[in-house]
């Protein structure tokens, strides 16, 4: 049975959401499901237990008309010291056998991707999360929305 994890499509929103086992969850909807080549999504969040692990993860969800198989992504993590934790990222959309990836209903198919694994939060302040697709077009259309969450271990 497919799920469908429901967010909004509004243009351009950005939903923040508080849960007791989160940390951080937000995401941002794209204008038009058009995810443009230098449009950095960034995402800023506040830990205040230093000492914390968590997962940070990254919820694509996109259409089933995406034209790509893959979505290589480079992502930079960027600590209340000012150190940069930089990860290159590929999500996988079709597997070799054409078959779309995630959950799906409808046209809608969403995927989590863990990006670092049990983070250790070793300072309280903000943390900012940047996100760029380098796929080498200007614009990767049928990306829906990019969203963080930050689940507390």
């Amino acid at each position: 049975m497919r799920k469908l994890l429901f967010r909004t499509a509004l243009p351009a929103l950005i939903i923040l959401v508080s849960c007791k086992g989160n940390i951080h969850r937000e995401f941002r909807t794209f204008d038009n499901y058009t995810w443009n080549r230098f449009d950095k999504v960034t995402y800023t969040f506040t830990v205040d237990n230093q000492g914390t692990q968590a997962d940070i993860v990254l919820s694509l969800r996109y259409l089933e008309q995406l034209p790509y198989d893959e979505l290589p992504l480079n992502i930079i993590l960027t600590t209340p010291s000012g150190e940069e934790r930089i990860v290159e990222k590929t999500i996988i959309v079709k597997d070799k056998d054409n078959n779309l990836q995630g959950e799906g209903a409808g046209s809608f198919w969403d995927i989590r991707e863990v990006i670092y694994p049990t983070f250790f939060f070793n300072k309280n302040g903000q943390y900012k999360v940047e996100v760029e697709h380098v796929i080498p077009r200007p614009e990767v259309v049928g990306v829906v929305d990019l969203g963080l969450i930050v689940k507390r271990k």
